[in-house]
């Protein structure tokens, strides 16, 4: 089952508009993306770590969540104790790292194994930061989390951690031999919290699980298909939820992942093959998953990173977003219905941009065009002059607004826009130089005007980006 043939009950009419935009996903990252296995992405002091499978825990790091470069690794050899459980792994190699902050650490969970044996252990080292330039920089070896031994039924890899509302902590573990197992942690010390603690089975027939809360469910993503084949490989992602982290997980027809079900969240398309590891990222308002493609056909068939907005359902479904690609579109206020344009002929610079009713006309279209670094910038079609905003900082109410207008573009980041996709599949445009949201005026002598305002996440915010 294709991903694009998913049912659209229940999804908001933001995400529907936008089903002429589904197609390949546009680059929106820049940089060295070649990981196998990504964490989640962890963020410290403003800056973007993914740990990744391979000699060490390889490190990507980011300034901006765009652009990516190598970043070290962890350690130079896996800790005594930690190979002494897995004596056939060479000392350097290891397999899909988690990340999670906890008491004031990054904690790093990672596997430990050796290919085609299920003799495995996931071991833990932490860090008060991330940034290697901080002296205080220092990974500790905290031991054996889990593992699993010979003649178990169980390989015990693949580690997902998360943090419960009652101040619980959880570890996720498990692939294809066997279960996906979940067992109880010490939020003090992120071990387990007893040698012989309950273990619950919560999926079967898949691995990479990641589990995250939501909004009172806890969603269980995990791989279906097989891994490390290149481009033959078959890997794509499935979701279940449940109210307690202890499962059963359920997909949407009821079935239950311990049984080998799973609702598909994300397949193969358009040259990306195998879609894996699922990471969720939520910041200031926005929802983005990561994951990797076993092999990129795009980017000569080596796994590649990919990160991509988070959307979900009005009746609580996760739906994999699309990053926005260059083209022409329609700007639609989700408060109002009508559409962002300019005067119609010549048009000067500084003239403002304002809203008007759907005419599908040339001076109602936009060309967005990614300008590197996460920024767009948005030309009006008819005048080829570019959406601007003040140089700063502005107020909030209409003794203090300016209008946002069109120039020449110079590329000035007055004319760089970040564009967010939210969870409701609507857009938030903001500016680069004022660090303010696109809004719309609703009432008063400025009412209808466009401008730059503090994000609040309301409707006068949002915006549908549409194929005219």
């Amino acid at each position: 089952m294709n991903r694009h043939h998913q049912k659209t009950i229940g999804i908001p009419l933001a995400v529907l508009l936008l089903g002429a935009l589904v197609g390949s996903p546009a680059r929106a990252l820049d940089g060295n993306l070649f990981v196998h296995d990504p964490s989640s992405i962890a963020i410290c002091e403003g800056h973007y770590y993914i740990f990744g499978t391979g000699n060490g825990i390889p490190i990507l790091t980011s300034a901006d969540g765009f652009t990516w470069d190598r970043g070290g690794k962890v350690f130079d050899k896996i800790p005594d104790d930690v190979h002494a459980a897995c004596p056939k792994n060479n000392g350097t190699d290891v397999w899909a790292p988690e990340v999670i902050k906890l008491n004031g650490q990054y904690y790093v969970y990672y596997a430990v194994s050796s290919w085609g044996q299920y003799v495995s252990a996931v071991g833990l080292v932490t860090s008060p930061t991330l940034d290697p330039k901080d002296p205080a920089y220092k990974w500790t070896d905290r031991g054996v989390v889990v593992q699993s031994v010979e003649g178990e039924n169980l390989n015990a890899i693949d580690p997902t951690v998360v943090s419960a509302p009652d101040g619980t902590l959880w570890i996720g573990y498990g692939s294809y031999h066997g279960n996906i197992q979940l067992v109880q942690l010490d939020p003090k010390t992120g071990l387990r919290i007893a040698p012989d603690s309950r273990i619950y089975f919560i999926a079967n027939q898949s691995e990479a699980s990641n589990i995250i809360y939501r909004d009172g469910y806890f969603y269980l993503f995990v791989n279906h298909g097989s891994c490390c084949q290149g481009k033959n490989s078959t890997y794509n992602i499935r979701v279940g939820r449940s109210k307690v982290v202890t499962g059963p997980y359920l997909d949407k027809h009821g079935d239950d992942m311990a049984k080998g079900n799973g609702t598909l969240f994300l397949g193969a398309a358009e040259g990306q093959i195998g879609p894996g590891q699922f990471g969720r990222l939520v910041e200031d308002g926005v929802e983005k998953f990561s994951c990797h493609y076993e092999a990129d056909l795009n980017k000569g068939g080596r796994p590649t990173l990919d990160i991509r907005p988070l959307l979900w359902t009005a009746d609580g479904w996760p739906v994999a977003g699309e990053n926005l690609k260059d083209g022409t579109y329609q700007v639609v206020s989700q408060q109002t219905g009508t559409i962002m344009e300019t005067p119609a002929g010549a048009v000067a610079d500084a003239t403002p941009a304002r809203l008007g009713k759907y005419l599908s006309q040339d001076q109602q279209k936009w060309t967005v065009a990614a300008v590197g670094g996460g920024y767009y910038k948005i030309v009006g079609s008819a005048t080829a002059k570019a959406l601007e905003s003040p140089a700063t900082k502005t107020g909030d109410g209409p003794a203090t607004d300016s209008p946002v207008r069109i120039a020449a573009y110079t590329g000035a980041d007055t004319q760089l826009w970040r564009i967010d996709q939210l969870p409701d599949g609507s857009y938030r445009i903001e500016s680069k130089a004022a660090r303010q949201a696109l809004s719309i005026v609703t009432s008063g002598p400025q009412a209808n005007a466009i401008v730059v305002r503090d994000y609040k996440g309301d409707d006068t915010q949002r915006w549908v980006i549409a194929v005219p």
